[in-house]
């Protein structure tokens, strides 16, 4: 007598993964998928802003020159941000209920263990010690990015988390934002692992 094993799509899902099946491709790209329901994608932000929210909520994590990042982007899913100098952007929290901030933790790397602030430090200008303060879900602040350089930033709450809510802003004229960590809904395709950053 011959038995047929049926699984149902997560536990086929949980088998592919085990075997080493998975999304991306060449480069090290990694693709997170989003915890939210298929088809849905976090609200749209806006030219001059960097949105934010848990990685394995909305905007998932990507692997980039940097090691991996998820959390913060200037379009839909977590990416490496580019702006120029002198730009102002709306600091946006995508999260509906969750507090986040993004605070300034290094110019060359991610620390292992950095002194998180949630109360706004730093004034208005992205630089070393910069913290947003607590920003409530759906909530904004704004900071002008005077200073070129390399920011690698993180949340105060959930630096810690795995995976890490951590980013890189790049202010500079001629740096292009990273590839993003999920395709557009619909596009199936991975994350990107080059860019112009």
């Amino acid at each position: 007598m011959k038995r047929i094993l049926i699984l149902s799509g997560a536990a086929l899902a949980a088998v592919l993964a085990a075997c080493g099946g998975g999304y991306g491709g060449g480069g090290g790209s990694t693709y997170h998928p989003p915890t939210t329901a298929p088809g849905s994608s976090p609200p749209p932000i806006g030219a001059m802003t960097i949105g934010f929210a848990q990685p394995n909520g909305l905007i998932g994590t990507v692997n980039t020159p940097f090691g991996v990042i998820g959390g913060y982007t200037q379009k839909t899913y977590s990416q490496v941000i580019a702006f120029p100098p002198g730009t102002t952007v709306t600091l946006k929290n995508l999260s509906s209920s969750t507090t986040h901030t993004l605070n300034v933790l290094s110019m060359s790397s991610f620390p292992t263990n950095p002194a998180l602030s949630t109360s706004a430090a730093g004034g208005s200008t992205l630089a070393m010690g910069y913290s947003s303060g607590a920003i409530n879900g759906g909530g904004t602040a704004s900071v002008t990015l005077s200073n070129p350089g390399t920011y690698y930033i993180g949340c105060a709450f959930h630096y810690m988390d795995n995976p890490s809510m951590r980013g890189i802003i790049e202010v500079s004229s001629s740096a292009t934002p990273g590839p993003q960590a999920t395709p557009a809904p619909g596009s199936g395709g991975g994350s990107g692992a080059g860019g112009g950053y």
